[in-house]
């Protein structure tokens, strides 16, 4: 399965799951928007950005509580800004943003 040049947003990629998840899509060819919610979590986002860039893929960084429809409407932006569109769409959070 080839993702060449397809633009994923991932919620949650910071850590975890989602991390995993955004570095998987990088490998197949995705470029990829990294989303994080708190301030602490900037460096673990940056770090999967490098990781994607590393595949080959292009990432973009937005930190954004998507619990808003504001913060959703600026993923929306900033993605489109960068890539021109939005192919992919892979919600992830962790449970310990639910405490």
């Amino acid at each position: 399965m080839s993702l060449q040049g397809k633009i994923a947003i991932v919620t949650g990629s910071a850590r975890g799951i989602g991390a995993s998840t955004a570095v998987a899509l990088a490998k197949e060819g995705a470029n990829v928007v990294v989303n994080y919610v708190a301030p602490s979590s900037k460096v673990h986002a940056e770090s999967v950005a490098k990781a994607i860039q590393s595949a080959g893929s292009q990432a973009l960084i937005v930190q954004a509580d998507l619990g808003s429809l504001e913060a959703l409407e600026l993923i929306v932006k900033k993605t489109v800004e960068k890539f021109g569109r939005i192919d992919i769409l892979v919600y992830s959070y962790s449970l310990n943003s639910l405490n």
